[in-house]
């Protein structure tokens, strides 16, 4: 068995004793080094090493930020070695890291006289880490196949809401019906959204006839990343869009984090418009500022799907979308990470169908062949 380790750690010297004593078992055969959150992330997607050893305190993206958007877009075993002791962290990042294999805390006095004492619980970390890798493929799989596809569930637009969503929707402006060449969909979700994503987009072929515009709640870096590793795995053209771009069928536009996206009529033709504005229902981007301009523009010529994700942002934009003619998707609580986004939408009667996630795509691929 051959191990290969990526070691995110800002001190240079910190990171030759680390790999240094990585290197001296046999099965560690390859250390990779990373100065901060930010390499570690561009590192990984390049050469999916078995074991992640993170620290904590970097530069540029710190690696809190690094584990969170890990954990959602690529899993992968990770060990926590930082001078922080997990008692003296704040409770919502100790529930974050209990996603973490392991935690060493790093050992006071001169690093290369008290490093050499947790060597051997490192390697050992890292071993069993990389056996857990080896496994998560068939674990996932597992999940998958155990899941009852007899769940899926068509509702009725009846149903009753008790407690009203806040805050109030955003009013849908009267803009005339313009030239459309196809249908379009409009996905939005956060927690736990890019995973899903590339889950569903992986399955749409290149061909597709449809635009797909896609608001996920992420910062602009993560965004970057996101989008890059999207396309390299999927058939389908997978791109942030600059503002004033024109949507044209077949492509997926990824809305850049930290700003807003919305459809637009322009000289006829629906048109993308990136804005910095006010966070709406706390997101910027907000899918709820999405969903409202497609069922401004392409009424009811929209599919509108709402993933996994903490909060309530989407659901009145979906029911938006119902309320003009258009087809709504929210993704049953049965393969949601977090099951929150997709419980106000069904709370609130917006979503027509209730799907797991591995149903999206072939629903995506059937609608987007409707003549429009």
């Amino acid at each position: 068995m051959t191990i290969r380790v990526l070691l995110a750690e800002d001190s240079a010297f910190q990171r030759k004793v680390v790999s240094d004593m990585l290197l001296s078992h046999n099965e560690i055969t390859y250390v990779d080094l990373a100065r901060n959150g930010r390499e570690a992330i561009e590192k990984i997607e390049k050469l999916n090493p078995d074991v992640l050893i993170l620290d904590l305190i970097m530069p540029e993206v710190d690696g809190l930020t690094t584990f969170k958007f890990l954990s959602e877009h690529y899993p992968i075993p990770t060990i926590i070695f930082s001078v922080s002791s997990p008692e003296n962290l704040d409770a919502s990042v100790q529930a974050l890291l209990l996603g973490a294999l392991d935690f060493i805390v790093k050992p006071k006095g001169l690093w290369k006289d008290e490093f050499p004492k947790v060597q051997e619980k490192l390697i050992t970390s890292v071993l069993y880490a990389a056996k857990i890798k080896k496994n998560y493929e068939k674990r996932n799989a597992l999940i998958k196949r155990s899941i009852n596809k007899q769940a899926v569930i068509e509702l009725e637009s009846t149903i009753e809401v008790k407690q009203p969503i806040k805050p109030k929707p955003i009013p849908i402006q009267k803009i005339p019906r313009i030239k459309l060449e196809s249908n379009l969909i409009v996905i939005g979700t956060s927690t736990g959204g890019p995973r899903t994503l590339k889950s569903i987009l992986k399955d749409i072929p290149q061909d597709f006839p449809s635009p797909i515009l896609i608001v996920q709640h992420l910062d602009k870096f993560f965004m970057t990343q996101l989008s890059k590793s999207l396309d390299q795995v999927c058939e389908i053209n997978v791109k942030i869009p600059e503002n004033g771009e024109r949507i044209l069928p077949g492509n997926v536009y990824l809305s850049p984090g930290g700003s807003h996206t919305k459809i637009i009529a322009l000289n006829n033709k629906p048109h993308i418009r990136i804005f910095d504005d006010k966070p709406v229902n706390f997101c910027k981007p907000s899918v709820d500022v999405l969903f409202f301009s497609a069922a401004e523009v392409y009424k009811n010529h929209t599919l509108g799907i709402l993933l996994t994700g903490l909060g309530g942002d989407g659901a009145r934009g979906l029911e938006a979308i119902k309320n003009i003619g258009g087809k709504t998707i929210a993704e049953s609580e049965q393969t949601c990470i977090i099951y929150g986004m997709p419980r106000a939408a069904a709370k609130l009667g917006a979503a027509k169908l209730i799907l797991p996630n591995y149903e999206i795509s072939s629903y995506m691929i059937k609608y987007a062949k409707e003549v429009v």
